[in-house]
């Protein structure tokens, strides 16, 4: 019940910044062109910065990987399961791309790190799971599966060796970097804040990690716009059901199932449960997909989330 507590103030901090992002567009103190700023600091400073402290002073062992692998198998079948399910309600090509992306790839950092920040500001191992799930289990597979599927569901035509090349982006990124730095860190026990030469990179590290959750959410805030869910309503029913119910339910029931530690379950169930990934939008954007209906889905599953991962995790949280 308490755990449950702590969900429901952090959703509750998410709402309120996401309303003062939205007043403060109103008001034309910030514009949508603003978000893109706000989302490259975020990719660039404080992605980085929490994923390099949540894993400088942990020794990764092999048994924490487990969940990252199923968040993995979850994505695969969530895929499969949006494509034959968009295919047999007859939607177009195109169409089954935006469901597609949107069932399976979930806002684990941009939205996933805050709430865990948020949810458990006090335990480090829950951010160091949080980081070994987003990053090796969302992560890898929509940078690399990303451009494959948007070049198939888009109508521009690519040649495999450009949607290759977008897939190896992510290696090239300071989040990828961040991660293997954390790692080396860890496994080698280097020193860390305790040090006196060392002390103040942590210290920027670890300003830049806190202002993650309000820049992160003013970005995505900034570009909220009320989606007409009347032409949305059945591809958007197919996205709450697999995305938003099935695949943080199935997460939980399996880790109970594999005796997962409580910690990694409740990390994946909320990571699981996260609505739609920005980044989808931006790969079918790229290549010719259908990325209105992917960005309305997106902004609609975003708002129904709120009450799906509260309701989620209060039965297997």
């Amino acid at each position: 019940m308490e755990n449950y507590l702590h969900l429901f103030k952090a959703v509750i901090v998410i709402v309120v910044l996401y309303l003062l992002a939205i007043m403060m567009r109103r008001r034309g103190a910030l514009t949508e062109n603003h978000s893109l700023v706000l989302a490259r600091i975020v990719t660039d400073l404080c992605l980085p910065a929490v994923v390099f402290v949540s894993l400088a002073g942990q020794t990764i062992r092999p048994d924490q990987l487990a969940p990252s692998f199923l968040m993995f198998g979850l994505e695969l079948g969530c895929i499969v399961l949006a494509w034959v399910i968009s295919m047999a309600l007859g939607f177009s090509r195109v169409q089954q791309g935006a469901i597609v992306f949107c069932a399976a790839f979930g806002s684990s950092t941009f939205l996933g790190y805050s709430i865990i920040m948020e949810m458990f500001p006090r335990q480090s191992q829950a951010m160091t799971e949080a980081v070994l799930i987003s990053e090796i289990g969302v992560g890898y597979p929509i940078f690399i599966l990303g451009p494959v599927l948007a070049m198939y569901f888009g109508t521009e035509k690519s040649d495999f060796r450009e949607a290759w090349k977008s897939s190896l982006a992510f290696f090239k990124s300071p989040v990828f970097f961040a991660l293997l730095l954390g790692l080396f860190w860890g496994v080698f026990k280097l020193p860390g804040r305790e040090n006196a030469f060392l002390a103040p990179f942590f210290q920027v590290c670890s300003v830049l990690a806190s202002a993650l959750t309000p820049i992160a959410i003013l970005s995505v805030g900034l570009m909220f716009k009320i989606p007409d869910v009347r032409n949305i309503l059945v591809s958007l029913g197919i996205v709450i059901l697999l995305k938003l119910l099935f695949k943080p339910v199935v997460a939980g029931l399996c880790a109970s199932a594999l005796r997962f530690p409580d910690l990694w379950r409740e990390v994946l169930v909320l990571l699981a449960g996260m609505p739609p990934a920005v980044l989808g939008v931006v790969f079918l954007r790229r290549y010719g997909g259908e990325a209105s209906l992917a960005s309305a889905l997106l902004l609609a599953a975003s708002l129904v989330s709120t009450f799906t991962l509260l309701a989620v995790f209060r039965f297997v949280g």
